[in-house]
């Protein structure tokens, strides 16, 4: 039975050795992985905000920006070597508790992490902030006079989702960057990443790690959740609606409160990118991979490709290549095992297409045997149907691009990413159609599992949605 090196929890200060501790447990057979936990209290997490508190009013609310990026880029670093022991130990037990392969964990650490790099830190605070420096100190306001400057929250709470590993890195670096200490909430699906990347901050930077705590307690415990949220100045949740609804009813009025829950995405591609065959096999590929990472777990994974009528190949013609390159992606980084359940479902729905593509030309179904590790189906209908997911992906034809408007329009509240293959003049205006439909992100049909630092999350910024400002008015004689 493999053995975690590193506890799945970071908490500072506090010696969680002496508490009852309770576990959770993941895999099976020889491959069967059990996490202890400390048994959270509410004395415990309030005890564990107060040292976070502490410790963000001398460790981090006046460390200049610039040492912070430089000590985030350290950890990094770190977490791109292969021989990291942390790295080495998310490679080994992450697949066995995502389910995901381990090509998959390994390819999805390297580009996740690699976005977090120096370089991209200066660009998201630039672009946000436009001089970063005002995280520091009062700066000029060029286009309004006088001195302003920003202020993150003292304390933030994440409550994480565990549908795609190393994510948690992105809100807690987000906090990091306005100078926030950070209490962390595991998701059960996923407990151990989080608590990883802690250390790794404690080991670059004690002082900076201090101002880290990660636990796991089940979700929906009121009296935790009470005494988790009570102290933060803002809460940050992910999950499904119903769970961000349910958070959102515990987080005091006071406190800043931001929801990343369900959402959809769908790729587009154009009659253009399917003029050869040459370029619809890359067009293919594109989509294949966008499909196929973290197994179209994450809101940015298609469920469904509007593929325009008009190239040399037709829409029926592109799934069945795009079928190819599922294949070829599956061979690369394979599909995760998965539970009975959900192969059940994805058998049930083959089951149904291969029956009625028996009396419909349009409906075709294509898929990998003997087993489930991903699946295509044709089908002309003007109905947007989320995917059943675990690489299950609809391929729908239209006759003009400007026809996909109407069949999101059931779905607007909850779309997300668009990923297009289509000549930039056609992009820029189907974009337009897009925003005002509610997409929040226009991407490359391969980028769109791996958004850059400086998106607007679900449509707003990702640090400017935290900080208050301060202003210092010029004096009239001035």
């Amino acid at each position: 039975m493999p053995t975690v090196e590193a506890p799945p929890y970071f908490f500072p200060g506090w010696d969680a050795g002496t508490v009852a501790t309770t576990s959770l447990t993941f895999g099976t057979g020889s491959e069967t992985l059990n996490l202890s936990l400390p048994v959270l209290t509410p004395a415990a997490l309030d005890a564990a905000s107060q040292r976070l508190l502490a410790a963000q009013a001398q460790h981090l609310a006046c460390r200049p920006i610039a040492e912070i990026v430089e000590v985030i880029d350290c950890v990094i670093q770190l977490w791109l070597d292969p021989q990291y022991s942390y790295r080495q130990q998310a490679e080994a037990f992450l697949p066995i508790i995502t389910h995901y392969s381990a090509p998959m964990v390994r390819h999805g650490l390297d580009t996740l992490l690699q976005a977090f790099r120096k370089d991209a830190l200066w660009r998201l605070l630039q672009a946000e902030f436009g001089d970063p420096y005002v995280l520091d100190t009062f700066r000029p306001r060029p286009h309004a006079g006088g001195y302003t400057r920003a202020y993150g929250p003292r304390l933030i709470t994440h409550v994480f989702a565990g549908n795609v590993p190393a994510l948690p890195a992105w809100s807690l670096i987000c906090a990091l960057l306005v100078k926030s200490a950070s209490l962390g909430k595991s998701a059960s699906e996923e407990p151990l990443f989080a608590a990883l990347f802690a250390r790794s901050l404690w080991d670059v930077c004690p002082e900076i790690g201090s101002c880290l705590a990660i636990g796991w307690w089940k979700g929906g415990d009121v009296s935790l959740e009470a005494a988790a949220f009570a102290p933060a100045e803002a809460v940050i949740a992910y999950g499904s609606e119903a769970t961000t609804r349910d958070i959102q009813r515990r987080v005091p009025l006071q406190a800043r409160f931001l929801a990343y829950s369900h959402k959809l995405s769908f790729g587009i591609i154009g009659r253009e990118t399917l003029s050869s065959a040459e370029q619809a096999m890359h067009t293919a590929h594109q989509a294949a991979y966008g499909v196929s990472m973290f197994d179209q777990q994450g809101c940015v994974s298609p469920h469904v490709l509007y593929v325009e009528r008009g190239g040399v190949l037709s829409p029926k013609e592109f799934a069945a290549l795009l079928a190819q390159e599922m294949a070829a992606v599956h061979a690369e980084w394979p599909r995760g095992t998965l539970p009975l359940e959900d192969s059940t479902v994805i058998r049930h729905l083959r089951g149904t297409y291969e029956f009625r593509q028996l009396n419909d030309d349009e409906v075709l179904l294509f898929c990998s045997e003997p087993g489930t590790a991903w699946t295509v189906i044709y089908e002309d209908t003007p109905t947007f149907t989320p995917s059943c997911l675990n690489r299950t992906v609809r391929v729908h034809p239209v006759d003009d691009i400007t026809d996909v408007a109407v069949r999101l329009e059931p779905v607007r509240a909850y779309l997300q990413t668009a990923g297009v293959a289509l000549s930039p003049p056609r992009r820029q205006a189907l974009a337009e159609m897009l925003g005002r439909l509610g997409v929040t992100r226009v991407s490359a049909l391969d980028h769109m599992p791996w958004p850059r630092l400086t998106w607007h999350h679900d449509g707003r910024c990702n640090l400017l949605d935290l900080v208050r400002w301060t202003d210092i008015e010029d004096a009239p004689d001035d």
